[in-house]
């Protein structure tokens, strides 16, 4: 049988660090940052993350690719009821 590509000496899985953190700004505000809509102090702030984070950086250069239609600003979908409240639920709150 031949090894899979990632091999673990524990059986767990390996730490997942290509990802977004907390620390991350918002794919919103990645856009703002990449048609330069930020202020002077967010734009240097998102600049600084991104020296370091090899996760937003990726997704700044997906999100080049979204043309966003002029006029209309992005809105967050709802969460369905049934998943807030499994989330909920799950998170003990």
């Amino acid at each position: 049988m031949k090894d899979s590509p990632v091999a673990h000496t524990n059986n767990s899985p390996a730490p997942l660090t290509f990802r977004k953190t907390a620390a991350c700004p918002a794919s919103s505000t990645l856009v703002s940052y990449r048609t330069e809509k930020l202020s002077r102090e967010i734009a240097a702030l998102v600049r600084k993350h991104l020296v370091g984070c090899e996760f937003c950086n990726a997704e700044l250069r997906l999100l080049a690719h979204h043309k966003p239609r002029a006029g209309r600003i992005p809105q967050t979908p709802e969460i369905p009821m049934n998943l807030r409240i499994l989330a909920e639920s799950i998170l003990g709150k």
